[in-house]
């Protein structure tokens, strides 16, 4: 049996013209936009892939184009809900239940999975991984968290192989360790004698 790859993308959104100059992406227009990033999905993307989205898949697609891209695309894919996921997107035949946040542990890396960046969560003391979109490549990394849209990885899903080489150059600590170890050191040395 052939092993399973595990995939992460966000900020897709599929049909929505104003992510064309929002975000300036390259693309001359919606349909070419659609085209492509289906093509750059298959071509990374095996059927028995697994693929998190992490929100906005698709913006202003009526529900029969929203379903036809989806059919077109390879891949199990899991939806973790986005701020423009409405009720057409959610109705897709997701491989499981949709989620705000997920925590889980894939390829040995334990991973917080949500649309929004979060400032803090649950292992960003230890070497727990965030993973995020909405910001379609504004906010930079740190040592334990990335945004893995299409706008920040040309247009395409990653893996978990990838993210973790990201990461190995980035010294920026998340922040709530960051504003930890500067209280510590504001606090000065600890008197063992008193």
């Amino acid at each position: 049996m052939a092993r399973r790859n595990t995939f992460f993308t966000a900020d897709t959104h599929f049909s929505h013209e104003g992510i064309l100059r929002m975000c300036k992406r390259p693309f001359a227009s919606v349909r070419d936009m659609n085209r492509t990033l289906v093509e750059l999905w298959n071509a990374r993307v095996g059927k028995d892939d697994v693929v998190w989205h992490l929100g906005d898949f698709a913006l202003g697609a009526t529900p029969a184009e929203a379903a036809s891209i989806f059919a077109a695309l390879n891949g199990r894919l899991m939806l973790v809900k986005g701020n423009h996921d409405g009720p057409d997107t959610l109705a897709l035949p997701w491989a499981g239940p949709v989620e705000h946040i997920v925590e889980t542990s894939i390829d040995g890396m334990r991973l917080v999975l949500c649309h929004y960046p979060m400032r803090a969560w649950r292992g960003s003391f230890g070497r727990t991984v965030q993973l995020f979109g909405h910001t379609h490549d504004l906010l930079s990394p740190s040592s334990l968290s990335c945004d893995v849209g299409v706008d920040s990885w040309a247009y395409a899903p990653v893996t978990i192989a990838e993210i973790r080489s990201k990461l190995a150059g980035v010294t920026e600590e998340p922040e709530e360790r960051r504003m930890a170890r500067l209280r510590k050191i504001e606090a000065g040395p600890v008197d063992d004698e008193a």
